[in-house]
C-alpha cells in the first residue's frame, strides 16, 4: 500500500502521544481489531493536552484502517473535540505509518476557527516504545 499524496496546507499541530492502554476487540481470520487509548500533547497553532481513542483494524496484508475519537483541553480551559479516521501500514516489526482526515469542534471563540478546519494527519507510531508522532496540516 502507498501512502496517498495529499494538498497540504500549513503545519496546524504536531501531536505526541504515549500509550496508556491497549484492548483486543476482535480476532478474525481477515485481521485483529485493537482499542488503543492515549494520553497526547498537542503543540502548533495552539497547544493543549488531551486523551484519545484510536480503533484500529490491523488487516494480515499488513495494512490497517482506524479511526481516532479525542478531546483535548488548552492550559486556558478551551474544549477540543477531535475526530477522524484514515489508513495504515506496517513499517516494522513493531512501527506503523498511517494517514487520514480529521475535524474539529469547539465552543471557543479563540479557537472557533477549528470548526471550519479540516486536517490532514501524517503519523508513526511504535508498540514497543508505547508513542506515537503525528503532524496535522491544514488540507486543502
Amino acid at each position: 500500500m502507498q501512502m496517498s499524496k495529499k494538498m497540504k496546507g500549513d503545519l496546524l499541530l504536531e501531536n505526541t502521544g504515549k500509550i496508556v492502554s491497549t484492548t483486543v476487540r476482535d480476532i478474525s481470520p481477515t485481521g485483529i481489531k485493537l482499542e488503543i487509548n492515549s494520553q497526547d500533547q498537542a503543540k502548533g497553532k495552539y497547544k493543549a493536552n488531551g486523551v484519545s481513542t484510536v480503533t484500529v483494524w490491523m488487516k494480515t496484508d499488513g495494512t490497517s484502517e482506524w479511526e481516532n475519537k479525542g478531546i483535548q483541553t488548552t492550559s486556558e480551559g478551551d474544549f477540543i473535540a477531535v475526530w477522524g479516521k484514515g489508513t495504515g501500514r506496517s513499517t516494522g516489526p513493531t512501527t506503523q505509518a498511517w494517514e487520514g482526515e480529521v475535524h474539529f469542534m469547539t465552543q471557543s471563540k479563540k479557537l472557533s476557527w477549528l470548526n471550519n478546519a479540516k486536517g490532514w494527519v501524517e503519523g508513526e507510531g511504535n508498540q514497543a516504545t508505547q508513542e506515537s508522532h503525528g503532524k496535522i496540516f491544514e488540507q486543502k
